[in-house]
């Protein structure tokens, strides 16, 4: 039987590596991965690409063309850190490190950070993998399903179903049944059904790889609902042509059949019907999003889930590469985006205004051929 890629020495060592580094080779890292060079950098200010003077006492450059002073993290996702570069690449190895995610709290104690730091240095690497999503359209077999997130009312204290009189004996008379306060009927309070208003489903689309690989790449979208105008409008542009789609029962995906091959599993019988449709793919996906609801955070909310879909994204897309490849590509990334909109003053009361869904995506996905 072959070894399991969580059991290899490329899923662990790398870590020993990374809390061996000096302050002077996490630095020499972190520019290398940004500039592609050891020796030369590129001024943020006026571009030049060259060895530029440097200032060792501070860990900055002077550029030798402009006189601009710069350092490793000028411009990019840390800007303006108080960090040094041993805590930034620790803060990124306890946000690698853990298949379903690891809580704040958690990574406050093993990193020596605030609780208030591990927050928006998250939040900045979840914004960067929301802005870098592969949106190229899939192609071959694809699996599609839901999981309904947020909007969850709190359960009653009686562990018991509700007896037929219990609304007469709280309102002391005959429960009123007035169509317009569905709250009533359900034995709710007012402000317990107002929690239904955050109800999202994330709709996540994976495509198959080699017989035994499962899914190969993974897209997620945050919605209101999971119906045919929200499925059609993700099928249309991240769906390929000539691709075959496997779904569940639900009417939501009936449609499907005008741009792709369409077949269904009927969950209220099987998971999987005998000639092999299924959808377990994107179901897998789901219940690793749903393990980081019940054990990690312990609850989302509709303002920030579309960033935790998309760190579930990149977890199952990397989830086969050693830890090396993972930590590279998430310093990559943070250190060739642009100072974060999003979490750059979070905690001075600068908060991103509302919720990302489809919309955000639209304009930047590629136009299918």
């Amino acid at each position: 039987m072959a070894q399991h890629q969580l059991h290899s020495n490329a899923s662990r060592n790398y870590v020993r590596e990374c809390r061996n580094l000096t302050e002077d080779q996490a630095e020499l890292l972190l520019s290398s991965l940004r500039w592609g060079s050891e020796t030369e950098q590129a001024c943020p200010a006026c571009g030049a690409f060259r060895r530029h003077y440097r200032r060792k006492a501070r860990r900055r450059w002077r550029c030798a063309d402009c006189s601009h002073e710069f350092s490793a993290t000028s411009g990019t996702a840390f800007h303006a850190r108080k960090l040094s570069y041993l805590q930034i690449m620790d803060l990124l190895l306890n946000f690698e490190s853990s298949a379903k995610g690891k809580s704040l709290l958690e990574a406050s104690r093993s990193t020596g950070c605030t609780p208030k730091t591990v927050q928006a240095n998250f939040g900045k690497i979840r914004e960067m993998l929301v802005n870098g999503m592969d949106l190229t359209p899939l192609s071959g077999i694809i699996h599609i399903d839901g999981i309904y997130m947020c909007g969850k009312p709190r359960r009653s204290n009686q562990r018991t179903k509700m007896p037929k009189d219990a609304l007469k004996v709280r309102y002391g008379k005959q429960a009123p049944s007035d169509p317009t306060k569905p709250w009533i009927s359900a034995g709710m309070t007012h402000r317990n059904w107002l929690k239904r208003a955050n109800k999202r489903v994330v709709i996540s689309l994976c495509q198959a790889g080699e017989i035994g690989q499962g899914s190969e790449r993974v897209m997620a979208f945050v919605c209101r609902y999971e119906n045919d105008a929200n499925v059609m409008a993700l099928a249309t542009r991240y769906i390929g042509r000539n691709s075959i789609v496997m779904s569940d029962e639900s009417p939501a995906y009936n449609r499907m059949t005008a741009i792709a091959e369409h077949h269904t599993v009927q969950h209220a019988k099987e998971y999987s019907t005998v000639e092999g449709v299924n959808n377990n793919m994107a179901e897998t996906w789901n219940s690793r999003m749903r393990r980081n609801e019940y054990g990690v955070t312990h609850g989302f909310r509709p303002k920030y889930l579309q960033d935790y879909a998309c760190e579930f994204v990149w977890r199952e897309n990397f989830r086969r590469a050693s830890q090396r490849e993972r930590m590279h590509h998430l310093l990559r990334g943070m250190m060739r985006a642009s100072p974060s909109n999003w979490w750059r003053g979070y905690w001075q009361g600068r908060h991103r205004k509302g919720e990302l869904g489809i919309d955000y995506f639209v304009g930047r996905a590629p136009q299918l051929q």
